[in-house]
């Protein structure tokens, strides 16, 4: 099976499923990261984009997407994990 080239290859079947592609803006410096989350229910898929948003700045809440036939609820989060987030003392661990 011969893989699949370019800087998106892996991000095709998100594409498909309604999320946006990766704008290079969105990770045009080091630093700047897109997060494409799937967990088990949209009460985790919020916990987990609150305690990035407590580590890093983020782009807040995540619009929560499900498709039909696959497992899961999936949210995309855009971060600068050169700054801090909202977290007191600036996080660790």
């Amino acid at each position: 099976m011969k893989e699949q080239t370019g800087a998106n290859r892996a991000h095709r079947l998100g594409v498909r499923d309604g999320m946006k592609e990766i704008n290079e803006q969105h990770i045009s410096e080091p630093g700047l990261v897109v997060l494409d989350i799937t967990a088990t229910d949209e009460d985790t898929l919020q916990l987990v984009v609150a305690r990035l948003e407590e580590r890093w700045a983020t782009s807040g809440p995540a619009p929560v997407r499900r498709v039909p036939g696959r497992a899961g609820a999936t949210g995309r989060v855009y971060a600068d994990i050169r700054r801090s987030g909202t977290g007191a003392g600036g996080g660790g661990g």
